[in-house]
This record gives C-alpha cells, structure tokens and sequence, in this order.
C-alpha cells in the first residue's frame, strides 16, 4: 500500500473513523490492527523483520529493566558497591549484545552487498550474499527501539511489561515509513490511553495533510523527473544546469521528506496523537549547525544522546581533552573532543544515507564545516577581531552562505557514485556556460508550462506559509480561528487542487518517498 497513493488515505481515514467508533480502552487495539495490516501489504517478509525486531527488543528491554532496578542486598557498603558494579557490568554487556544483535539486521539488509562487493574488489575473491528484501523505514524502527533500549539501561523510564503494547509503539504505522524517530515517554502514554474526539485536532489534522500531499505530489514528484535526468545525465549539461539540478534537488528532498512527514503528522493528529515534529525551515538557516538544528530534528537528537555525548564522555576522548589542555591554549582545546565528535556524528550520517562513497563523502563535507565552524570563536578571539554582525545584511548573508554549503553537499548524497559527484561538481566549475539554458530547461529536461504551473505557485505557498511561521505565526492555527465560511473556502480550495491536479489527474504518476527505504 504505497503513502503516495489514494488508497492508502482511505486506509488512514477509515481507520480514523474506527478508532473514535470503539470504546477508549480498545481504541490502541484498533491502532495496532491497522499498523499491522498496513505493513503486511508490503509483504509477509517485510513484517517478519519487524516483528523479530519487535520481539527481540521487548525482551532484552525486560532484561535490562530488572538489571536496571538491581537493589543490592548486603551488610556492608562495601559488598553493596562491589555487588552494584557487578551488575553494571552486566547491564553494559546485555545493552552491547542487544544493540549489535538489532544492528546487524540493519547492517546486513541495508549495507551487505555493499561491504560484500568493498571486499571483492580489495581482495579479489568472489564472495556472495543472498539478497533480501529491504524492509520498510527499517532505519528508524531500529534507531527507535535502540533508543528505548538504552533509556531503560539509563532508567529514564521502565520497560514496557504488555506486549502488544510495545508492539504498538514500533509499529505504529504512522510512523513507520519516514520517521519521526519518536521517544518511547513521549508516544506510548498517547497511544494506549486513548483520546478524546477533538475538532481542533480534525482541523489541524486535516489541514496538515492535505499540506503534505499538496507538497509531496504538486512539488517534489513534478520535480523528480527533472533532478534524475540532470543527475543522470550532467556531463551533456552546461555547469549552471548541474547547480541547478543540485538546487532543485534541495528542494524536491525538503518537499518530499517534510511533506511525507507533514502527511503523516496529519494523519497522527487525528487520531489525537502528537509526534516529533521533524523540521523547523531549515533553508531560514544561518549556519550550517542551525540548519541541521532544523533538518530531520528527530535523527539529529538521537545522534546526540546516542552517540554525540558517549563519545565526548568516553575514556579516550576524556583523555584527549586532557592531553589538550596541557598543550594548547584553552579555548582551542576546549573545541578539539566537541569537533573530533561532531565530525565523527556526521560521518556516522553519512552511512546512515545509504551505502557507498557519495554517501560517505557527503558526511565527511558536512562534519568538516561543522567542526571548523567550532573553532570561530576562538579564532575571532586570537586574531582580535571585533564581534559577528548580527544586523539584517549579515543575516541575509549566512542565509546565502549556508544554502550554498547545503546545495554543494547534495551533490554527493543524490549521485549514484563518487565519481559521477565529481564529475558534476567539476562540469558545474569548468564548463558554467549559459548559451543552452533554455533549451536545456523547457526543451531537454521537460520544465514545461505545465509544470511550472503546478510547482510555482505550490512554492509560493510552502513559502508564504514558513515565512509566517518563521516570524512567529501558526498559520494552521491562524486558520482555525477565521470565520467558517473563510476557513470552509479555504480548505474547499485545497480540496479542489487535489482533486484536479493529484489524484483526479490521470496524468500524476506517484514516486515513492526518498526515504521510504532506507
């Protein structure tokens, strides 16, 4: 049942209307029915995955808890330490083994052909692996219930006891294809008490939805046609065309990305459950560290709870600080373990992008800049220069500075290669030329009045709408609190375009979401 489709709205919008239909107490039954059969007309295999996930994670998340509950028992405060530390260590290795065990199926089915074919290449054997089904946002299932996993050994909270409960909380189907990555206090109290009919949440609910499709199919899939030839094809392109590929690239992803997650949202609000939100306009960014403040929010905190901060507090690191601090001026050596940390971060997101060295090399561009940009300050303080310009100009210029470092980045994370990026990047500096722009756009690539029909104006309003939010203003509830007749032509309007230029349209050819595997 693909998201993109209208098939899979009737699905979430009949569930809805089954959820208010049964009584508080089922009403998490009725959501978990429905994520189960949601992920099973993906296939048998698929949910198999996920419930060996599922299954897997409940019972270590047991096992931890009553470790993390340990109260020695012993006379004396010493036999009480030793028996403590004991169990600690014990806590550490069943933590270690329950997250190697969840990630290899993520290392195995997303990355093995790749590592498999890495060693052919190096070794010169012929290793094989059997190829598997990639299951669906496996990603963020396993980055969810490995957060839930260490919280329990961190007793932020305790270990789900009712199984299907727990079941819940990964499969809710909401979630599942493009995040967010929820946590475990926040979502669960939501989806087993069971909530209230709300009209403000029908509004809001409906409103983000229809937000979400009009961005997904109106900008990102008329988009995705015109980004693939260019990337596909940038060698028989002037430079201008490739950075605008890459440009255009940047923002198919952001509608496509956060307007699945806008659909999904929607969809959630209506049952009455709030999740993560996942974006906060990223391209009003202005510095690269505000704009990934913004981009994927939800993947963004758990590396820095998961693995930003047990790295900076680790032994080694701690060492290095230290050995810094002998050696350095104070201010340079307080950066080193946070930067060597955060490039470390951005390499491990670079993996997460998929497999190969495109992916790889787009970490390594991000973690570079973001490290570097720790060092600003101490390096504005040792050259005595005066404070950064927080006026208008200057902002208006990290704006521009930022999205260029973003623009540049995405040539490698959409390439199929390493060497197609550099390939591109090269033709973009060396042949810039603007003789065939125009034949390239409206006659090569397909930017037709039709599209530009449906994508201007569509970009108008994803504009106009985070430039409000950007000076403070909740349109969605701004809406809401018009008159009916204002708000009834309003969402008739969005209906109507719908209608007309997605799902009644013979011509809309859905894509699946950038993200929806990986």
């Amino acid at each position: 049942m693909p998201i993109t489709g209208l098939t899979f709205l009737l699905f979430a919008l009949g569930a809805v209307v089954l959820y208010y239909l049964f009584p508080k107490r089922l009403r998490q039954y009725v959501l978990l029915a429905a994520s189960i059969l949601f992920y099973l007309t993906y296939g048998v295999r698929m949910a198999g995955y996920l419930a060996a996930t599922v299954l897997l994670t409940y019972l270590f998340g047991l096992w931890l808890d009553r470790l993390a509950a340990f109260r020695p028992a012993a006379e004396t405060k010493e036999e009480r330490k030793r028996l403590k530390r004991a169990n600690d260590r014990k806590k550490r290795r069943v933590l270690a083994l329950a997250l190697v065990l969840n990630f290899a199926s993520l290392v195995l089915l997303k990355y093995g052909g790749f590592l498999v074919s890495s060693v052919n290449a190096l070794l010169s054997v012929e290793l094989t692996l059997p190829r598997f089904l990639l299951p669906l946002g496996i990603s963020f299932y396993i980055f969810q219930t490995s957060a839930y996993l260490i919280d329990i050994s961190r007793g932020k909270h305790r270990a789900e006891r009712g199984f299907l409960r727990y079941a819940l909380f990964v499969c809710y189907f909401p979630q599942m294809v493009q995040g967010p990555i929820n946590r475990f206090a926040a979502l669960q109290p939501q989806l087993t008490e069971g909530n209230d009919f709300s009209w403000d949440n029908i509004q809001h609910g409906f409103l983000r939805l229809l937000y979400g499709v009009l961005k997904k199919a109106m900008i990102a899939d008329a988009l995705a046609p015109i980004v693939a030839k260019i990337y596909g094809g940038y060698a028989s392109y002037p430079g201008i065309i490739c950075f605008l590929g890459a440009a255009l690239y940047c923002v198919q992803l952001y509608c496509d990305f956060s307007g699945g997650i806008d659909l999904m949202m929607g969809i959630s609000r209506l049952f009455g459950i709030s999740m993560q939100e996942n974006f906060c306009r990223p391209y009003f960014s202005v510095s690269l560290s505000d704009f990934w403040r913004r981009w994927h929010i939800s993947l963004g905190e758990w590396m820095k709870d998961y693995l930003f901060y047990p790295l900076a507090l680790s032994k080694p690191f701690g060492k290095l600080a230290q050995l810094c601090r002998r050696h350095m001026p104070l201010d340079a050596a307080k950066c080193i373990v946070p930067s060597l940390c955060t490039f470390l971060v951005f390499l491990a997101v670079g993996v997460w992008q998929g497999p190969g060295m495109a992916n790889i090399a787009y970490g390594l561009w991000n973690g570079f800049w973001m490290s570097l940009a720790m060092f600003r300050a101490p390096i504005r303080k040792h050259l005595r220069l005066s404070p950064e310009d927080p006026k208008k100009g200057a902002l208006v210029w990290g704006v521009v500075r930022t999205n260029l470092l973003v623009i540049i980045g995405r040539y490698f994370s959409n390439a199929s290669s390493l060497r197609s990026a550099l390939g591109m990047l090269k033709q973009t500096v060396l042949h810039f030329g603007v003789t065939r722009v125009h034949a390239a756009l409206f006659t090569e690539l397909g930017f037709s009045p039709s599209v530009l029909w449906k994508v201007v104006p569509m970009l108008g309003v994803v504009f106009a709408v985070s430039f409000a939010a950007e000076r403070g203003t909740d349109v969605a509830r701004w809406l809401c609190e018009r008159k009916w007749l204002v708000q009834f032509l309003i969402l008739f309007a969005a209906l109507l375009t719908v209608v007309l230029f997605v799902y009644g349209n013979a011509g809309y050819t859905p894509i699946a979401y950038v993200y929806e595997n990986v």
